[in-house]
């Protein structure tokens, strides 16, 4: 294994607990994007990261499946439209093994989908394209932990 990826791996798992100067230490939340616009997984984890959250990207559903057998993440923000499994697809594959796990639908058409869809693939957010950051924050940081 390359020398790069042991240290990513290793910096991944010692973000979990953040010590705050204010009091107790903070459970740091572990955040999984995943789009095929390389913008948007770049803006996305840019924007998360200055709000403390550990960011984790993927390009498509089965690259995030594939790293969901190996890394833990505390909620996945995932895009509708993706080449091969969408994110709808990919949600329900989650859900089945990981239902606690929170999950948020990332999408250009979000009335186009039906919210009993949604609630059996285990979305529990809709944010339309192109969203608002502020409001992705706060949906994040009002999760339980």
């Amino acid at each position: 294994m390359d020398s790069r990826a042991v240290l990513t791996a290793l910096q991944w798992e010692e973000t979990r607990l953040m010590v705050s100067s204010q009091g107790p230490p903070v459970l740091r939340r572990h955040v999984l994007v995943v789009d095929d616009e390389l913008a948007i997984r770049e803006v996305l984890a840019t924007f998360l990261e200055q709000y403390e959250f550990a960011v984790r990207t993927a390009p498509d559903g089965a690259s995030a499946l594939a790293l969901l057998q190996t890394e833990p993440v505390d909620v996945i923000l995932v895009d509708l439209q993706m080449p091969g499994i969408s994110g709808l697809e990919m949600a329900v594959e989650v859900h089945k093994t990981t239902p606690h796990i929170p999950m948020a639908l990332i999408t250009a058409t979000p009335k186009a989908i039906q919210l009993v869809t949604l609630r059996q693939a285990g979305i529990r957010r809709v944010f339309a394209k192109p969203f608002d950051l502020e409001a992705l924050v706060a949906w994040l940081q009002a999760l339980p932990p």
